[in-house]
This record gives structure tokens, sequence and C-alpha cells, in this order.
């Protein structure tokens, strides 16, 4: 097998869907040899973040001197891009071995009856299988979706958990309140391990704080056991003062935004209950860590006339975050907002946050089978009661950015945002347009 026969196989699994449920996952990896219990994890999840306190944790890590592993779902440009130890992707003829292992595994399930793993658990299952066989010091794993019924949460004994944000996302499947969502967020948390949580929400955390009771799990609140204060904001970064264990003053961060802060913060109180567990890490790696984590995709800017931002914004709290980071970090200069959703997304309610704040919108379909029609995404703005803005379809995402750059003036901003599966292929298109993108 090779490394395009590999993603081929894996991609066929998406005919069996998304299926929640922990059966299939196990089994799969029973016939792999466990590799998840060789591994000390340390395990995220949350409505938005979770990708982002994923990777500050892990270059905090790193910083520290630890081969760490970085599992993310989905990818913006590279599939191996889930899959990351050390700071590098797993390489192709790597990643094609160990697929083929996974095959066998999976083939041998499908002829003894059981059900076929999806494609989501495969993946997991490989990344489990490369970070054991790697030695891996420790991996920093991002739940898929939800928590209770995620593949992710086969971990048993996890180091540290942390649930990052609470929001109305995949209510189809986590349920249409804050704290249904909450209750399976909360899935991921285990007897007596310790849990970190950037949720103030009353209801959300009511339920995080009953369940960390029942499993005797001390909870690290934010508000409550840290806090932070924002400094100076600009484009490719920040810096604060944090409060937890210790005290830290003039934090430098990588990351635009200030919901980056709170993830920051959980981020750093999780290597500090690390720390509390024997393992060496040190204010220095902390400070190290968060100026150099790289999380592309995120309130990314790329320089040019006119500069272009890159988002990951996928539902209602996201576009809200990017709203308000555009009008901090951007004020005064004019933004044309290129957006692409998926259908079970609440596209309405990201419209509401972002629309008002444009010039312009072009809306077009991100690279998934589940994508919005761009029609029907310019149907919703045009409904908007008050709204005044410029709407434009344009089916491909290359044609889209064209079409923005030509409506944005020179000093203006072209905001590209609605789905990781828009940003990723944007980011490719930018690049061949001649913008200097990173990677």
């Amino acid at each position: 097998m090779n490394y395009r026969e590999a993603l081929s196989w894996i991609h066929s699994l998406g005919r069996f869907g998304s299926r929640l449920g922990l059966e299939r996952i196990r089994r799969l990896l029973d016939l792999l040899g466990n590799p998840h219990s060789r591994v000390p994890i340390i395990h995220v999840g949350g409505t938005n973040g979770k990708g982002s306190v994923t990777a500050l944790t892990a270059s905090v890590l790193e910083s520290a001197g630890y081969r760490t592993g970085r599992y993310t779902s989905p990818y913006l440009e590279d599939f191996r891009e889930r899959i990351v130890l050390g700071g590098q992707m797993i390489g192709r003829r790597r990643m094609a071995s160990l697929t083929a292992k996974v095959r066998q595994a999976a083939e041998r399930m499908v002829l003894a009856g059981e059900d076929s793993p999806t494609e989501f658990e495969v993946v997991t299952a490989l990344g489990f299988l490369y970070f054991a066989e790697e030695a891996a010091d420790f991996v920093c794993l991002e739940v898929g979706l939800g928590g209770r019924a995620d593949a992710t949460n086969v971990v048993e004994t996890p180091r540290v958990v942390a649930i990052t944000t609470i929001g109305l996302d995949h209510t189809r499947e986590l349920g249409d309140t804050p704290e249904s969502i909450a209750g399976e967020k909360a899935g991921i948390i285990k007897a007596g391990c310790p849990v970190v949580t950037g949720v103030t929400a009353p209801g959300p955390l009511a339920v995080l704080e009953d369940i960390a009771r029942l499993r005797g799990a001390p909870l690290y609140r934010a508000g409550r056991d840290f806090r932070w204060e924002a400094g100076e904001s600009r484009p490719g970064g920040q810096t604060f003062s944090l409060w937890a264990s210790r005290e830290y003053a003039g934090l430098g961060l990588a990351l635009a935004g200030p919901h980056q802060l709170a993830n920051a913060a959980v981020a750093v109180v999780c290597a500090e209950i690390l720390e509390g567990q024997g393992v060496v890490v040190g204010e220095a790696a902390i400070r190290e860590g968060l100026a150099a984590v790289r999380w592309p995709g995120r309130l990314e800017l790329i320089e040019g006339s006119p500069g272009i931002v890159l988002d990951a914004a996928h539902n209602r709290e996201g576009a809200a975050a990017l709203g308000e980071a555009l009008n901090r970090l951007w004020p005064g200069r004019r933004k044309v907002l290129v957006m692409g959703v998926l259908a079970d997304k609440d596209a309405p309610g990201m419209l509401a946050e972002l629309v008002p704040r444009v010039e312009a919108l072009i809306c077009c379909r991100p690279l998934s089978p589940r994508a919005l029609a761009p029609s029907t995404l310019a149907g919703m703005a045009s409904s908007m009661a008050g709204q005044t803005v410029p709407i434009l379809v344009e089916e491909a995402i290359p044609a889209a950015l064209r079409r923005a750059l030509r409506v944005a003036g020179r000093e203006d901003l072209v905001v590209v945002a609605g789905s990781l599966y828009l940003v990723g292929a944007a980011r490719h298109a930018v690049r061949r347009l001649g913008y200097p993108v990173d990677g």
C-alpha cells in the first residue's frame, strides 16, 4: 500500500458516515494491541478552541523538551496535519505502512460479521498506533465530536482533561441546549483526573461541576482558579498576564484575537497540573511554547494589497469571536467577506455576527459533500433585516477569492471564514495567487 492508496481507502470509509459510539473503536484498537494505553494523554474537548488548546499545550511540552504528539481534526491542506509528532507531520511512507495494519484489523472485524469502523475511527486508531510505536512522551488529543461517545474517548486514564468552551453546535447529535451539550462534552472527564475549563456560563458550568464532583475529578475553573489580563494586541499575536498557580507577567502569545487568551490560559494550567504530577516543565518552557506556537487558519493574516485574513470560525460563537477580533485588530479598515458553510451549521447565526461588519459578502462552496449551496447562503443573507451590503455568489473558492480581491481596495481586508473546509482550500488558492503563505 502506498500513500495514495492509503488515503483512498481511508476516505472510502466515509460512506459509513459519522457514527458515535465506542464499540467499534475499542474492537479495532484491541486488534492492534491497544496502542492508546501506551502513551500519556492530554485530552482536549469543547465547542470552540479545542484545536488551539491542543496546539498550545503541545508547543509548551515540546519547548520543555518532550517529544509530543498532536492529534487534531479536520486538516487544512494536508491530511497528515492530523497526526503530528515533534512538530512534524507523519511521513507518507510511514502512514501508508500503518494504514495497511489498520486496514487488516478493520477487515478482520468485517469478516467476523462486525460493523466496519468509520473513517474517523480508523484515523484515530492510526494516530494512536503511530504515537505508541514512536514512544511519544505525551499526546495532546483533540476530541472529534462531543466527547462521551467520540472515538477519542477510549482513553481511560488521561493525565489531564481540558474543556474549552460550550456553544450550540452539532445540536442534532449533542442536544439543543448548552446544558445538554455540556453533559456530552463532560463525558471525557474520568475518575480522579484533573479537569481544566474555560467555561464560565452558569448553566453549562454547573453541569461540568456536577460531573466532575461525581467522578472525584478536581476542577480548575477560569475566573476562580486562574485569570488573565490582556496586554498589547496586534495581528501577529498579543501579550497578556496570567495568574494561576504562579504569576506570569508579560506572556507573549503568537495567536491573535482576545478569545485565544482563554485558550492559552487553559493550556498553561494543563502544563501546571502536569508539573504537579512530576513532569518537569517550568516557566521558561511555558513562555517559549506560547510564543512559538503555530496554528494556521486562525485569524491568520496574509500580507498583501489587499491583505487576507483566514479564520476557521464555523459556528455562531466562532463568528462572534472573529467579528470582535476584526474590530479590535483592524479598526476602520473595510472588509470583504468570503464565506462558505456546511449545511448542518448555524448559517443564519454566523451571518448575523459577520455581515453587519463587512462591506460586501461573496458566498461560495466549501470542499465538502455537506456544503450548503452558495445560493442558499446568499438567500439567507439577503433576507436579514436591515441588510444593505452587496451579496455575490461564486461557486468555486478560487473564483470567489479573485472576485473579492477585485471588490476590495488596496488598503482593505478580504476575510475568509465559515468552515475549515473553506479555509484550507483558500490557503492553497491564495498561495497560487502569489501571496506569501507559510507552509
